[in-house]
């Protein structure tokens, strides 16, 4: 089991909640959901039990009709799970909460009991499906988990000294010397082609094979693809046709994702539940416009303009790169060392989307129209996130590029509200004028 930082915030929920409160894990497929949940169990109670409603006979199901007696409950639960009694103080796991609404209704009940903790574990387009019937108990906490950053890609390498020592040295702005800067590079590289999906990841740690790798990501793919197919069927949405343009998109470097690609309007009914179908599955990351970046981002939210990105680097990496075992160790090879002669630009500004979500920020972008002399010029930040009060902005750039002017722009149209700003790229780490390069090995160190 790899060390996940979500497993701090299930201690804190034992710790602070001690039972009064049941708590929702929701992610996307495959992003380690179960696993966690298990580890947090086996390593902090003395007696766990994981419940998955995929699974279990009709008789487990039944048992949540009728809690009206709680003794009654419990013996035709256990009857039918086959186990004994669990004894107090133990954790019950309601997994893949979604096939079973009345078990995620009966938290109510349960937690009033006081008997057992809860932890359930779900996919929100599911839970809201199966939910619309039932009251939604509030003694239901919920928490987001997402595929792994790049600090938890170099724990499970065996590299934490290595991820430690980048946090000390963003913290202490000190630049590593050249030599180490072009190995953690070549690190992080390794993390673009392999991803975040825990099985991917123990693939490659156990193999080192990176057809092998491919494989399982694609493998990750045709189930998403599936499962977007199964909830355009159920919704009458294009979720599938937009997750496929996502690519071309990205490799354009759009500056939003083109609506009308699809032949539809942004503010359309049938793209609007697509859109929020995407977003409740986790396989993407919507970055969306705002027309203030003086604060309160939600608040100046432009919904029909916005960036889609994939819940993974890695596995946007499988999909814009050819799979055969030749190309596959070669391209992956070659992405490792630099030798790539292709714009990684839409990868890097991937990970980046990525690395800021999973570090609990709400990435947004700012673009905006300027008058210079006889002509309009138009401006774009990448990213932009709130956090100690203030704004900070992010360019992200793919090669030797190191343009600041939009940067330097929205600082004078924002003087007071923009605090340090940064430019994440190839580049050493280097600080001054309130402006920081930062080598992207050395994001996940903001906090």
């Amino acid at each position: 089991m790899f060390k996940r930082k979500i497993y701090q915030e299930l201690l804190k929920w034992k710790n602070e909640s001690k039972g009064t409160s049941a708590l929702l894990i929701e992610g996307a497929r495959r992003v380690g959901k179960t696993k966690i949940a298990e580890f947090f169990g086996a390593n902090e109670f003395q007696f766990y039990k994981t419940i998955d409603f995929t699974t279990v006979s009709k008789n487990v199901i039944d048992a949540f009709n009728d809690l009206s007696r709680i003794d009654k409950f419990f013996e035709n639960l256990f009857l039918a799970l086959g186990i004994n009694a669990l004894p107090k103080g133990s954790l019950i796991i309601f997994d893949e909460v979604q096939f079973c609404p009345k078990a995620r209704q009966a938290i109510k009940t349960l937690v009033a009991d006081g008997r057992y903790y809860y932890l359930e574990t779900g996919s929100l387009v599911s839970i809201k499906e199966n939910t619309s019937d039932i009251l939604i108990p509030s003694e239901e906490e919920s928490i987001q988990m997402y595929p792994m950053d790049y600090e938890e890609f170099l724990w499970a390498c065996g590299l934490e000294y290595e991820a430690n020592t980048i946090i000390d040295h963003f913290k202490a702005r000190e630049i590593f010397d050249n030599r180490i800067h072009h190995s953690l590079m070549k690190n992080f590289r390794t993390y673009l082609a392999v991803g975040g999906m825990p099985k991917v990841v123990d693939t490659y740690i156990s193999t080192h094979d990176f057809y092998a790798v491919d494989k399982e990501k694609k493998k990750i793919l045709k189930l998403y693809e599936e499962d977007l197919r199964k909830i355009d069927n159920k919704f009458g949405t294009i979720c599938y046709l937009v997750y496929k343009q996502m690519p071309t998109m990205l490799s354009k470097h759009s500056t939003r994702f083109i609506v009308s690609s699809t032949n539809q309007r942004a503010d359309s009914v049938l793209f609007t539940n697509t859109l929020e179908k995407l977003i409740e599955s986790k396989m993407v990351l919507a970055v969306y416009r705002c027309t203030d970046p003086s604060g309160g981002y939600a608040l100046t939210k432009d919904q029909s303009n916005f960036k889609l990105y994939f819940n993974d680097v890695g596995l946007f990496t499988s999909i814009i790169y050819p799979n055969t075992m030749d190309d596959s160790e070669d391209i992956y090879q070659r992405l490792i060392f630099d030798n790539l002669k292709l714009n990684l630009g839409m990868l890097f500004e991937n990970v980046c989307a990525q690395t800021l979500v999973a570090n609990h920020f709400e990435p947004y972008y700012y673009s905006w129209e300027q008058n210079v002399e006889t002509r309009k010029v138009r401006y774009e930040i990448d990213f932009i996130i709130f956090k100690d009060g203030k704004t900070i902005p992010f360019e992200v750039k793919s090669g030797n590029v190191s343009s600041k002017v939009s940067l330097e722009k929205l600082r004078e149209k924002f003087p007071k509200r923009i605090r340090e700003k940064y430019i994440v790229s190839t580049k050493q780490l280097s600080s001054g004028d309130n402006l920081t390069y930062l080598p992207y090995y050395m994001l996940f160190a903001l906090r």
